[in-house]
């Protein structure tokens, strides 16, 4: 679907939302046929898998973007030559069939077989005397899933190629961090769809403020700070050995001076301390200067970025139950 639309002219959000108002259209259409009656929130709730179902890949073009752009940002940090570049960037922003094919049929077949031991989701009584629109909603309803599990398999892709990436590719410069700072905004944003379609359908059924819906929401996010955090975390490795390194120097150099200062001192030869004293000094400040130097590739506004979309389901729980209490007889 995503190559298909990279060949249409214009941006690609409305050719995802034309495809998601028909998905619905089908359901809807089958419903009516069948003289299906449903409440408005079972609709609502049919309208939302519809567009989970153009969301994911509309979101997986999207992050690809992001990351070709991230790579392009890295270029001057690389250690790579242009044959491995477009390597990197083909491997970025593309899937390898089998596997991604796999991912789906084991998202697809592992929610029918969670439906088959435990029942189907209480929603589907609305059809259940209606066996075209029961194929059908069902049918819908494992779709997404399969389109689920083949974003949650790019993801694995693409943020196991960004710590490739960052690890095997890039040159280390702890006096140059800007260009490192390039793929944080990829995992970032990553992080945050991931909690999109939890947060989402808690709103839609109503429960995004209640107390056992904010215990849903607490591994999501914890699952989105290991996406943000693991791809970086190599680059981060290698970065905290290189400011060692170099603190480990300058200490080596400040000891040699301290040395050089205590033997003059006990000879009495007091001539060019002044000079001694400007390089220890400086020796001092270039040491401050590194353990300044920060190791986690993002810059602060990225970390509040996600932790403003991380805290945002506990932030509306809060201000209910101050509501709630404020507003009691």
């Amino acid at each position: 679907m995503n190559a298909f639309v990279d060949r249409l002219p214009g941006p690609g959000w409305p050719y995802y939302l034309v495809v998601g108002l028909g998905i619905f259209l089908i359901q809807f259409s089958v419903l009516w046929g069948e003289r299906v009656s449903p409440p408005f929130d079972f609709l609502f709730a049919q309208a939302f898998l519809s567009g989970m179902i153009v969301f994911f890949p509309a979101l997986h073009r999207y992050l690809d973007r992001q990351a070709e752009g991230a790579l392009e940002t890295l270029r001057p940090g690389l250690e790579a030559d242009e044959g491995t570049i477009g390597a990197l960037r083909y491997r970025l922003v593309t899937l390898p069939a089998t596997p991604t094919l796999l991912a789906c049929l084991l998202a697809g077949i592992t929610i029918i077989l969670i439906n088959e031991g435990l029942g189907t989701p209480s929603s589907f009584n609305e059809v259940i005397d209606f066996p075209v629109s029961r194929v059908t909603i069902y049918g819908m309803y494992v779709l997404t899933w399969w389109v689920w599990g083949g974003f949650v398999f790019h993801t694995i892709h693409q943020l196991r190629t960004i710590n490739l990436i960052y690890t095997k590719h890039t040159r280390v410069d702890l006096f140059r961090l800007g260009p490192l700072y390039a793929f944080s905004r990829v995992t970032m944003l990553t992080a945050v769809c991931l909690t999109v379609p939890t947060y989402a359908w808690l709103a839609v059924i109503g429960g995004l403020l209640d107390p056992i819906a904010m215990g849903i929401t607490v591994p999501v996010a914890v699952l989105a700070v290991v996406v943000f955090v693991w791809p970086l975390a190599g680059i981060h490795r290698l970065l905290s050995d290189e400011k060692g390194r170099l603190l480990d120097e300058v200490s080596l150099r400040l000891k040699a001076t301290i040395a050089d200062l205590h033997q003059r001192v006990d000879s009495g030869e007091l001539k060019g301390m002044t000079d001694l004293n400007m390089a220890i000094a400086s020796l001092e400040m270039e040491h401050a200067a590194l353990n300044r130097i920060p190791t986690w590739p993002w810059q602060p506004e990225t970390v509040r970025l996600l932790i403003t979309a991380l805290a945002l389901p506990l932030g509306l729980w809060l201000i209910q139950i101050i509501l709630q209490r404020a507003l009691a007889p």
